[in-house]
């Protein structure tokens, strides 16, 4: 007896039941031989173990199934990382302007390597707070400005729309100067001429958001690689004293005379236009409105924003590090450390670093990068704050040609009648009034993000409420100090110290303005929140579980109210709200947390 064709088309001789099951894929029996198709007559009448299959080599063993999950994990989680890409790179530009520039050379050239750790905590109070923007902008779906036009009374989102303006003002200048200088640098054309010229060449890059945004995204990762890169080669051209440099780190000092640079160093990196455009550049990436999806969108925002912030400390690491070592207590150099401009830089790469002969060139082309991207974001964050706060849009052409006309004048004035001197100083005071504007942005941002009327059941918890409350006070006091209380040059204290008339005015003077300072602050601290628009219906809802440090809560069923009417939607949250595990989010909270967020 034979079995009927095997799989590979064969017939093989019947054999006992044992070896049967053995014999690899279905076989059939037949009472009589039968011809293989393919086979030729001598194959008839073979033996049984003539007949068996033979089994073919084993082909080469795949990577094991962990190796290749792990592999195709990793390929997925880079992939989500690269959707969202883009709005991280906008915002560290803030940390490497024409602003910063000017105060790490300032720094390294008069006090070698001692204020790298007020860099080093102004770049993480900054990943913190943009932390917040983005947990704003994906849970609650609005910027800053929209969300205190909706909470404050009119006056109060007036004046905080006044102050944003004054920050935009101050950074835009701080890119005009710069621009100017590094124009003047790369082509000699004189500074008053690259300041006018600054006005074609930002409409230009512009207009290629009518392309596409993500074009203009790319554009500006390419210039802050540029000026990366152009910093990194000319760091490598120096020796570095890393004892003095991990010790500035480590070690926080105030040098005599420090005050105006430290104050400048926090307001180019805490920069006030971050704020707003972080929280509204996140929900340009489409996120499903579930617990899941925006906790794991929060992840990679944050992600994708600390890889750049963390690449612009690096950078200022090596403009410090380029200064220190070469402008340092050196004889070649002929001037007062604080008088060292964007401009003297360039003649000092060439007069200290003699075999250095593309150092100039290098950081000219930074320069520029560096200006142009700052106001590329910082168009798009004037844009931003004026339709958020006046609920205003203006095409973004017309936003920047608004801008920059204001500030034209002071630019132009500074490059007319101030030249050179004036453009250095110019730059640090324009960074220090982002210091003393940030306050009055942080304060709200806490008291939004804090809130259960704004963010629902994923509000900040305790232990995010505190060390943020803790670095806003901070950040208060640093400016107090150093506007008001700091010695030695080019501080307050100097300038009001001569006496006469006009000494007591500007005293007077500064004793009202840091009143009405502190107590603005202190109103945005108490004030409540509150529920914005009267969206809410109170229910019964118990706090719940604690999970990624942002506390939750358990939606009840509300209880009937006879005769209610029907009220709107939630400004904050979306119509379809729920608070399940992947569900949309909740909009029930209860009066604990309520209350709660009036004290927060």
């Amino acid at each position: 007896m034979t079995l009927g064709p095997s799989m590979s088309g064969e017939t093989i001789e019947c054999m006992p039941s044992a070896e049967l099951q053995q014999l690899p894929g279905p076989v059939t029996c037949s009472d009589s031989p039968v011809k293989a198709p393919d086979s030729d007559d001598s194959e008839i009448g073979q033996t049984p173990a003539d007949m068996v299959p033979k089994s073919k080599p084993l082909a080469k063993a795949d990577p094991s199934p962990v190796q290749h999950s792990f592999r195709a994990r990793c390929k997925a989680w880079l992939k989500e990382l690269l959707r969202f890409a883009g709005p991280g790179w906008l915002i560290c530009i803030a940390l490497i302007d024409p602003g910063n520039y000017e105060g790490d050379i300032q720094a390294g050239a008069g006090y070698q390597y001692a204020l790298i750790w007020i860099i080093w905590w102004a770049t993480i109070a900054e990943i913190c707070i943009q932390a917040l923007t983005i947990r704003l902008g994906l849970y609650a779906r609005r910027d800053l400005g929209q969300a205190c036009r909706e909470t404050y009374p009119r006056w109060v989102t007036i004046a905080l729309w006044i102050l944003s303006e004054i920050g935009m003002m101050a950074t835009d200048l701080l890119q005009v100067i710069g621009f100017g200088v590094a124009t003047e640098i790369l082509f000699g054309i004189p500074l008053y001429a690259g300041v006018l010229l600054s006005f074609a060449t930002t409409l230009l890059l512009l207009s290629t958001q009518y392309v596409s945004f993500r074009l203009l995204e790319i554009i500006v990762i390419v210039l802050v690689f540029i000026m990366s890169i152009t910093f990194f080669i000319q760091w490598g051209m120096v020796d570095t004293d890393g004892a003095a440099l991990l010790r500035g780190w480590v070690v926080p000092s105030i040098p005599s005379g420090s005050a105006l640079i430290l104050l400048s160093q926090i307001g180019a990196s805490v920069s006030p236009h971050n704020v707003f455009l972080q929280s509204a550049l996140v929900q340009t990436r489409t996120v499903d409105r579930t617990k899941k999806a925006l906790r794991s969108a929060t992840m990679f925002n944050i992600i994708e924003m600390t890889i750049p912030m963390m690449l612009a400390f690096v950078v200022n690491l090596a403009v410090i590090a380029l200064a220190a070592q070469g402008f340092y207590n050196n004889p070649a150099v002929d001037m007062n450390p604080n008088d060292i401009t964007l401009r003297d830089t360039c003649k000092l790469i060439h007069r200290v670093y003699a075999n250095s002969g593309a150092g100039c060139i290098l950081f000219g082309i930074s320069l520029l990068a560096s200006a142009q991207s700052a106001t590329i974001s910082a168009t798009y964050a004037g844009q931003i704050v004026m339709e958020g706060f006046l609920n205003i849009r203006l095409p973004l052409w017309l936003r920047n040609l608004t801008t920059r006309t204001i500030t034209i004048v002071p630019g132009l004035f500074i490059a007319i009648f101030a030249g050179n001197n004036g453009s250095g100083l110019a730059l640090l005071i324009s960074s220090s009034i982002l210091s003393g504007v940030i306050p009055f942005l942080i304060v709200p941002l806490l008291k939004f993000t804090n809130s259960a009327a704004c963010m629902g059941p994923y509000r900040n918890s305790w232990y995010v409420r505190w060390p943020m409350w803790t670095l806003t006070l901070a950040i208060i006091a640093a400016n107090l100090y150093l506007i008001a209380g700091a010695g030695g040059n080019r501080t307050l204290r100097q300038a009001l110290s001569s006496g006469g008339p006009g000494s007591t005015a500007g005293i007077v003077f500064t004793v009202i303005i840091g009143l009405l300072y502190v107590g603005f602050l202190v109103y945005l601290m108490l004030r409540p929140v509150g529920i914005v628009g009267d969206a809410y219906d109170i229910d019964d809802g118990v706090m719940g579980l604690v999970e990624s440090g942002f506390e939750t809560h358990v939606r009840m069923e509300p209880k009937p109210v006879p005769n209610e009417p029907t009220r709107p939607e939630p400004a904050f949250l979306p119509p379809d709200a729920h608070s399940a595990e992947d569900a949309p989010l909740g909009t029930n909270f209860s009066e604990q947390s309520l209350s709660e967020d009036a004290s927060s």
